[in-house]
């Protein structure tokens, strides 16, 4: 099935391996992942995949209980530390 929010397959496969709440064919909903079976040791491994799939450094991030609040405000901040790193790249 498909997201209420977009954003790409791999991210949604990275997120899916750590909510132990969610069924295979069930949306992701628009809830904090705590709620949805994401502990502290499934956070930090989660937030190490998506480092690594995307190139981000989520740093003081990790600090922003926020940053769980969804996995839509999640992939939000990917996306702006994706956007935060290319413009950083050297040229």
């Amino acid at each position: 099935m498909s997201s209420p929010t977009t954003w790409p397959a791999s991210f949604e496969a990275i997120l899916r391996r750590y909510l132990a709440a969610l069924s295979v064919d069930e949306d992701i909903p628009a809830e904090p992942l705590l709620d949805l079976g994401l502990d502290s040791l499934r956070a930090t491994a989660l937030l190490a995949d998506l480092e690594r799939e995307f190139g981000v450094d989520f740093g003081d991030e990790v600090l922003d209980p926020a940053l769980f609040s969804g996995a839509g405000h999640m992939w939000t901040v990917v996306q702006e530390l994706m956007d935060d790193h290319s413009s950083r790249a050297p040229r």
